[in-house]
């Protein structure tokens, strides 16, 4: 698959040049196209070498009563393709599951990529913004993002590129925090979020052309599968 600008959508050379003059870069065999550094999450960076071991699963059975491991398996069932993307990746753990031929991972950490690039050699590692994918449209047939859209000030513009770069009647989970329960307001306050309700997430998506095809409640979580309408 070849890249895109994530700016202008153009073409890259195999140097990773697009004909607008934006350059990108291969760090540590991750592509990066962050043109600068993003502000990061200083207690996720700190955790994670222990995100996937320790500090997803543990706090996933404390707020949502079910396993990380089966959370993961649900969303591969649904959502693996030939070729798949996976938003916010951070170590890459759902590769551990899904079923793919090309098999794509995208955060904005290089400490989590490198993670990712060390136990997971076989998924390309990306650095990009989840609001400007450097991927052509209609590029992938299965997309998951979870654990990220609900952090975004603006949900709707991650779901707008996820929409984008799905092909028609792929198929694309959204793990999201919505407000449920006293243990949402907890976790929104602990990482300064605005509460959404689930019905927010399927209003945003639909509006995508990402029609809801089931959803998994788990305490104030929720897993959304879509399926991208042919228009």
């Amino acid at each position: 698959m070849a890249f895109v600008c994530p700016v202008d959508r153009l073409p890259l050379s195999n140097d990773l040049k697009c004909p607008k003059g934006h350059a990108y870069r291969v760090v540590d065999g991750i592509y990066d196209f962050l043109q600068q550094e993003p502000k990061s999450n200083d207690i996720l960076e700190k955790v994670a070498p222990l995100y996937e071991d320790v500090w997803a699963p543990l706090g996933f059975l404390i707020t949502g009563k079910a396993t990380y491991s089966s959370v993961l398996r649900d969303v591969a069932s649904h959502s693996s393709g030939r070729e798949f993307l996976d938003v916010g990746t951070g170590p890459g753990k759902i590769f551990e599951y899904v079923k793919c031929e090309n098999c794509y991972g995208l955060d904005i950490s290089l400490k989590f990529l490198r993670i990712l690039k060390e136990r997971r050699p076989r998924v390309i590692a990306v650095r990009g913004d989840a609001v400007s994918l450097p991927f052509g449209d209609e590029s992938f047939d299965g997309v998951t993002s979870m654990f990220v859209i609900h952090m975004f000030p603006d949900p709707s513009k991650p779901v707008s590129e996820i929409s984008r770069v799905l092909k028609r009647n792929g198929k694309c989970t959204m793990g999201v925090l919505t407000r449920r329960g006293r243990i949402a307001e907890l976790l929104s306050k602990w990482w300064k979020l605005e509460l959404r309700p689930e019905s927010f997430y399927v209003g945003i998506s639909e509006r995508f052309e990402l029609k809801t095809s089931s959803i998994r409640q788990m305490g104030p979580w929720s897993l959304i599968n879509c399926v991208k309408t042919s228009g």
